[in-house]
């Protein structure tokens, strides 16, 4: 063998395991871990767990809110420990009173300018008074 096909053979090597080979090795090793590692999930008593904001932004997302919303009232975790929290700015399509109006333990924070949606989380965490904040968007279905 000349030294330009080890040459080649080494880059070859080097890019199929860039792409194919450190996934494999990954995956193998965690795999590995799984066996020999015992998997704790606590067990949290309704005391223990913090007072949360779950902070939803939207824009002209009245198609999605009573999906969202039942999808954020089948949560499990303590009705009275779980704040939910809205902001809409710039909504034109009726959002913030669809949620008004069947969502009344909904905190709905709306603005009629529209500034975009890190101006208007950043204006909705101001108004947030528990330690722990979820931000979730109107289209996105959180898991149980």
């Amino acid at each position: 063998m000349s030294t330009i096909e080890i040459i080649f053979w080494i880059i070859a090597i080097g890019i199929v395991y860039t792409y194919l080979g450190y996934g494999v090795v990954l995956y193998l090793l965690v795999r590995i871990k799984r066996l020999f590692t015992k998997r704790i999930i606590p067990e949290l008593s309704d005391e223990e767990l913090p007072h949360m904001t779950l902070l939803v932004a939207a824009y002209n997302e009245y198609d999605y809110v009573d999906e969202k919303m039942q999808n954020t009232l089948a949560l499990n975790y303590p009705a009275d420990k779980l704040h939910l929290m809205w902001v809409t700015d710039g909504s034109d399509d009726g959002t913030p009173d669809l949620l008004r109006e069947r969502y009344p333990q909904v905190e709905v924070l709306h603005q009629p300018e529209r500034r975009g949606k890190i101006a208007a989380m950043n204006r909705a965490v101001k108004q947030v008074k528990t330690p722990v904040i979820v931000f979730s968007d109107a289209n996105t279905v959180i898991g149980a």
